[in-house]
């Protein structure tokens, strides 16, 4: 029937029922409060089907070059040596991949992985993100991956750079 339990343990637990009421009546309170002048949320574009798809494609092309600068930052370039860490240098795609021209027909392409995006287009290409050197002479099936700066200037040739300077001759 009754059983007698020691009274720190009744305290504890009577304590902790008043904190929990305690934050029941907040909570309640502040939904209150939220309920008063609660509106819905607008739409974000009014319109047709084709403005809602602009609208999607847009945001689909913002998040690929942050996700490609986020990654140039985190993996590739941490000290931003080739600006890539700028989300303005990188220009984004609907499939979520994003590129950023070199110069002389080479762009390095970023494509957050099959994985990631789990669609039927990015199938093709790795499970994980990249980053890879495209050539205008190649397609998208051709890509170097990039693990770092030094496997870049190797693809693109700077192991064959001739570093010294140039000999001068001294007037006679």
């Amino acid at each position: 029937m009754f059983r007698l339990i020691r009274t720190t343990t009744w305290t504890a637990t009577r304590r902790r029922l008043l904190d929990v009421e305690g934050e029941l009546e907040a909570a309640a309170t502040i939904l209150a409060a939220q309920a008063a002048g609660w509106e819905p949320p607008q739409p974000p574009v009014d319109g047709d089907l084709a403005a809602v798809l602009r609208h999607v494609d847009t945001g689909v092309r913002d998040e690929a070059v942050c996700r490609a600068a986020d990654f140039s930052e985190r993996d590739f370039d941490a000290q931003n040596t080739l600006g890539l860490a700028l989300p303005e240098r990188w220009t984004g795609y609907p499939d979520g991949s994003a590129v950023h021209y070199l110069g002389d027909g080479r762009w390095l392409h970023y494509h957050p992985g099959r994985t990631r995006l789990r669609t039927v287009r990015a199938g093709h290409f790795a499970e994980s993100e990249r980053i890879c050197l495209l050539d205008s002479h190649s397609g998208l099936r051709d890509l170097n991956p990039v693990a770092s700066l030094a496997a870049l200037l190797g693809l693109l040739g700077g192991d064959r750079i001739n570093y010294r300077a140039p000999r001068v001759d001294r007037p006679a």
